[in-house]
């Protein structure tokens, strides 16, 4: 058996089957794939990448199903989760997570579920088809997988929310790894405490994840590091910016520069060729291929000040209930500013403020952002519902009725930011604030005129 040295945890341990699987060229691709995008602008260290999470949440699934599906009947469960695990993350597109709204966006499928993300039919689409995976699954190995990340066939729930759920191993590996890498200490938590006191219970005949009342402390550890992360990672300004700048210099790309690259990547089908273009792009390619370009565009400009960390920068950041806005339909679309929906109104916004004398800019270069920032009670439910505690008498609590530290958190407290980013001459730290100052009373006249 072979062993993986891994920063976090030592040695992991994949089977034969499953080494030949990470050796293939397909999985190799997520070395190149970082897990926080252009994070290292503000973290150094944040290279790692989805190939190293990947071994992380395999890692972290395997521990997980011998402690909840221990007995030998359930191998060929295990299995199909150790393999779903391991390749979760493989329809990953360069930037990562960056990638899965611009993908939305310029998808032609507009008749599937809104629930299904266009990265993870990318993903289950490659599983299904990929030559080489084919030479170590079998068909009904691959379409249990398939079931298994897409939630639509799985025997018991535990199978599913060992890989994606509230308690599972994404979450337990990202939240230690990119605390290391970024050289924080708020995504630590007790993860052997939490690995110990994981239990399951029954209902409607189906089988879930829950914690040991022994382990609660553990579970307030994690839940407060996800809140954490978030809120001084996820959130952090300059990685707020480098990810705004990213997905504007493709969008820019796509609809005014005419990249022809750009265009196919973006642009999900289904075909055997669409699969190929998209497998042979990752982080750095696409970026070299924009910023060594002999051609000169919007796209490329914005490339470029990202290759040379010339970023934009944050010339105004307000909760949005101290902002004076006409309506609360109005309000609600400045919420979801970002979306597809809204475009024609976040677009007028960034051509007002390019307007505004101090900061003269092109109207592309003016990003507006809007993001909230859950309450932490509502954060430890997350997307996937809330976390069962089982009491000394085994009956079943909700955790945030359980937890102390919870249980007294008002849950309707959370922030939303309203943010914009644009670039900015100034000559010392003193005019930078004066300017952002006068243009910030601009964008709030400029907010408080808006129409619906």
């Amino acid at each position: 058996m072979s062993e993986i040295r891994d920063p976090i945890y030592g040695f992991i341990t994949p089977s034969d089957t499953e080494l030949k699987i990470i050796n293939t060229s397909l999985f190799q691709r997520l070395r190149r794939i970082r897990q926080l995008a252009m994070a290292y602008l503000v973290y150094p260290g944040a290279n790692h990448t989805r190939f190293d999470h990947s071994l992380g949440v395999y890692h972290i699934a395997c521990l997980m199903a011998e402690k909840l599906l221990p007995q030998k009947e359930n191998d060929e469960k295990k299995r199909i989760i150790r393999l779903s695990a391991l390749l979760h993350d493989i329809g990953h597109g360069p930037f990562s997570h960056i990638s899965e709204d611009i993908l939305d966006k310029y998808s032609d499928d507009t008749n599937d579920s809104l629930k299904e993300k266009t990265h993870e039919k990318i993903t289950a689409k490659i599983i299904q088809t990929d030559r080489e995976l084919k030479q170590f699954l079998s068909p009904n190995e691959i379409e249990n997988i398939i079931g298994l990340l897409s939630g639509k066939k799985v025997d018991i729930s535990l199978m599913k929310e060992i890989v994606s759920g509230p308690l599972d191993a994404d979450k337990m590996d990202y939240l230690l790894r990119d605390s290391y890498f970024c050289g924080v200490k708020y995504g630590v938590f007790d993860i052997h405490r939490m690995l110990n006191t994981l239990t399951t219970y029954d209902d409607n005949f189906d089988t879930h994840i829950a914690i040991n009342y022994d382990g609660v402390n553990s579970l307030e550890q994690f839940v407060l590091a996800k809140y954490y992360m978030l809120t001084q990672v996820y959130c952090h300004k300059i990685r707020s910016i480098a990810d705004a700048m990213i997905i504007r210099g493709i969008e820019l790309g796509i609809e005014k520069d005419g990249i022809e690259f750009l265009n196919k990547l973006y642009r999900y089908n289904e075909n055997e060729d669409y699969l190929k273009q998209y497998l042979g792009y990752w982080d750095d390619k696409v970026l070299n291929e924009l910023v060594c370009s002999n051609k000169k565009g919007y796209s490329t400009e914005i490339f470029e000040m990202l290759y040379h960390r010339k970023l934009f920068k944050r010339i105004f950041s307000e909760k949005l209930k101290n902002i004076e806005i006409k309506s609360e339909k109005l309000k609600e679309k400045v919420i979801n500013i970002t979306t597809k929906e809204n475009e024609i109104l976040r677009k007028q916004i960034e051509e007002q403020i390019s307007q505004i004398n101090l900061l003269s800019c092109k109207k592309e270069h003016v990003i507006v952002n809007c993001f909230t920032i859950k309450s932490v009670r509502e954060t430890s439910r997350d997307s996937e519902g809330g976390i069962i505690i089982i009491d000394r008498i085994g009956n079943k609590k909700n955790f945030e009725e359980e937890s102390t530290v919870f249980s007294s958190i008002d849950e309707s407290m959370k922030d939303i930011s309203f943010e914009v980013y644009a670039p900015l001459q100034y000559t010392d730290q003193k005019d930078k604030k004066t300017k952002i100052k006068l243009i910030g009373q601009e964008i709030s006249n400029i907010l408080k005129k808006m129409e619906v």
